[in-house]
């Protein structure tokens, strides 16, 4: 590590199950390590696991003000002494299956900030701490790459997510920081629901949260734009990219309506 910096990394969504193998997979190279979330107990949990360069920050992202305190956090650290912000991952947010119509002011308020305006904001505040060598990871999905009926709030905000760390990268590009767009399949997580409807829900190729984060940093370290776990499930996405989206979106609705 460079001893003339302290030298972080900054995780959103960090006690769940994919923001918890990102954490195992960058620990090892920083200082410490800023485990952003909601839940007190599971941020508490994750310094049990990983030790004390766990630094537990209790941020609801839905909330505009928090980006505040996470910039004002960092504008303190740097007074001290330099900070360097080696991974900056924005992997929070979650989702829900459902109609359109259904989704309260609130929740769709919520899940845009979050989302969309969070992973914005927040790469904003760290691009100054940071230099050719650091990293931005963005948490997209494989449902960035078609409008997807009865997930389309999710699947919305995640075309966003995409498509800005896309443009960010090549703004960025001669700087030497890399931004990689992570846009995984379905991942084995608290967050999917064992059924709906009364029915088992199946979720086609899915996998485990190790194996997305371990590509995703490795693609990252490698300077890649995008970050896609399995040759299947970028098979999918390329078809979701070329073919029609009046034909992917009729084959989508007619797989999963019936469990709504």
């Amino acid at each position: 590590m460079d001893g003339s910096a302290k030298i972080i990394a900054i995780v959103t969504g960090a006690a769940g199950g994919l923001g918890k193998e990102f954490v195992r997979q960058v620990i090892d190279e920083v200082d410490e390590l800023w485990a952003v979330g909601r839940n007190v107990e599971k941020l508490e949990g994750l310094k049990a696991d990983f030790g004390a360069k766990i630094l537990p920050l209790q941020m609801d992202l839905s909330d505009t003000l928090s980006y505040g305190a996470l910039e004002a956090k960092l504008k303190s650290e740097s007074g001290a002494f330099a900070v360097e912000v080696r991974w900056l991952i924005n992997n929070a947010g979650s989702g829900r299956f459902g109609l359109s119509k259904d989704f309260s002011v609130q929740e769709i308020s919520d899940s845009v900030t979050s989302h969309c305006a969070a992973a914005a904001a927040l790469c904003n505040i760290c691009i100054p701490y940071m230099k050719a060598g650091c990293h931005i990871v963005n948490v997209a999905s494989q449902s960035a790459f078609s409008p997807l009926p009865y997930i389309n709030l999710y699947a919305a905000t995640k075309a966003f997510v995409y498509s800005y760390t896309r443009a960010l990268g090549e703004e960025l590009r001669e700087s030497g920081i890399s931004v990689t767009a992570v846009c995984p399949g379905w991942i084995k997580t608290a967050l999917l629901p064992e059924t709906l409807n009364g029915l088992k829900v199946k979720f086609p190729l899915i996998v485990s949260a190790d194996k997305v984060a371990a590509k995703a940093i490795k693609d990252a370290r490698r300077g890649k734009a995008r970050s896609i776990y399995l040759s299947s499930v970028r098979c999918v996405s390329w078809l979701q990219r070329h073919l029609p989206h009046s034909l992917s979106v009729k084959i989508w609705a007619d797989s999963v309506k019936k469990y709504l």
